[in-house]
């Protein structure tokens, strides 16, 4: 036992500043609110470990009866238990990669990484779970709990289940987090502590002394490579993400989803010159014409009857797009055809002529009617699944709206015949809570040509199959 005690979490480790504050705080609870690549996952797994060897060296969970022979009993009950709680599986490996650097070898009776433990000598358990659902996250009483990336759970995780598991015996709680907008975590967990500089009001923080709030930027990690990646983020990304996920602000979404859009930038006048040489004139808003040749086009796709099905035609550029053209129709048929199997009016037969005007590499459609997929496919329409991912994907559109500050210019354009996509990118909203305040999930409405551009650009960069990336 002596031996396990003599470990130090600080062995190998370079920390910055803000990460030794962290290692140094005794509080109950411990919670950082950092910017992305900040190192907060990094110290959080020391911290947690560190903890767990302050609970040993206080002879936590003693007199302990441990049984007879733990080969023949699968689960016996541990002499301590400990949980690492992430948003799903796959980001509770980054937890275990950062412990395997930080728990010696010594000290382990038994890693199974499939089944999401660690038993340490001395019948110590430590536990992997996901907090997608939940209601699975009962257990008997826990010494302590770490959870990483805490804003982005749902708030029962914590009202519900994890904080009645810790208070039978009185356990401790690391928080690790990027913040996800005003929501449970902000209201319920930082506001607990002292005031940090984060975007909620000061007079509101309740300095309870067992809790302890920690926060800094992406930019207090002072690793050189890491800050030429920072710094090109800050360039590129929108500022209302720069706010967020490098200064790790919370009160930086106001409602307008792409509050980058403005008609005064992005919408110009485009007809073609050649269209057998993709060859347009485009006539930007400060009155300069360009002639632009796209190397190649995209589309996105969004499904409809009730609700507009969406296509959208987006040219292509080395570096920019431009949607040219969009197709915007209610209440009609995917396919219909006569008795000698002739295509009639309908979404096939408008999207094979819109594809004819414009050949498109790939159309990224909305994955949830793989039906129609497998209908426009059989029409050598070059539809596929999409990867739907709504947050990622509204921050890489938003980014592509941005104006650039080396050229004074943004990446993306609108038509401004596509007066369906202009109007919807303006009154596209994110959802208010009771209270008033917006949450980062947009509203669903007036996101039809919002979801199909968000798939064509998204899946053009991120798209989960290989591409033709330029036409012949």
């Amino acid at each position: 036992m002596t031996a396990v005690l003599q470990v130090d979490p600080f062995a190998d480790w370079t920390p910055h500043a803000k990460q030794i504050e962290v290692m140094e705080c005794d509080a109950r609870n411990v919670v950082m609110n950092c910017g992305r690549r900040g190192g907060k996952t990094n110290v959080g797994a020391r911290k947690f470990f560190d903890n767990i060897l302050a609970d040993i060296e206080a002879g936590k969970g003693l007199p302990y009866k441990p049984p007879k022979n733990r080969k023949k009993v699968k689960k016996p009950k541990p002499r301590l238990e400990y949980w690492c709680v992430a948003p799903d599986y796959n980001m509770s490996e980054i937890q275990q990669e950062e412990l395997s650097l930080v728990i010696p070898e010594e000290m382990i009776e038994d890693w199974n990484a499939s089944g999401n433990f660690i038993w340490l000598k001395g019948y110590i358990l430590i536990r992997f779970k996901s907090a997608e659902n939940p209601k699975k996250l009962v257990g008997r009483g826990l010494a302590g709990v770490w959870l990483d990336e805490a804003s982005k759970m749902k708030p029962e995780v914590w009202s519900g289940y994890l904080s009645y598991s810790l208070a039978d015996k009185g356990g401790w709680t690391i928080w690790t987090t990027t913040p996800e907008g005003i929501n449970w975590f902000a209201e319920d967990i930082v506001l607990r502590g002292q005031f940090i500089d984060a975007g909620l009001e000061e007079d509101r923080y309740q300095n309870d002394p067992e809790w302890r709030n920690f926060y800094w930027t992406s930019i207090d990690n002072p690793i050189p490579e890491l800050q030429k990646n920072i710094q090109r983020m800050i360039e590129t990304y929108p500022e209302r993400y720069v706010k967020r996920e490098i200064f790790a602000k919370f009160n930086v979404f106001h409602g307008q989803v792409y509050d980058e859009f403005d008609r005064n930038v992005h919408v110009v006048d485009i007809e073609p010159i050649d269209l057998a040489k993709r060859l347009f004139k485009v006539r930007y808003p400060d009155g300069t014409e360009k002639q632009v040749i796209f190397k190649r086009y995209i589309g996105g796709m969004d499904h409809g009857w009730n609700d507009p099905a969406v296509l959208l035609v987006v040219g292509c550029t080395n570096e920019d797009y431009y949607i040219i053209e969009e197709s915007y129709l209610q209440h009609k048929n995917v396919l219909v055809v006569d008795n000698q199997g002739h295509l009639q009016d309908c979404l096939v037969k408008r999207y094979v002529e819109l594809n004819t005007k414009y050949p498109m590499s790939e159309i990224w459609a909305d994955p949830s009617e793989p039906e129609d997929i497998s209908t426009y496919q059989r029409y050598h329409l070059p539809v596929l699944p999409a990867d739907n991912a709504i947050g990622p994907g509204i921050r890489h559109v938003d980014s592509l709206y941005k104006v650039k500050g080396d050229t004074g210019r943004p990446n993306l354009y609108i038509a401004r015949s596509a007066s369906n996509t202009i109007k919807e990118t303006e009154n596209y909203r994110f959802k208010q809570n009771k209270d008033g305040q917006h949450q980062e999930e947009p509203e669903d409405k007036d996101n039809h040509t919002q979801d199909a551009k968000r798939y064509s650009l998204y899946n053009d960069v991120f798209g989960p199959k290989p591409r033709i990336r330029e036409l012949g």
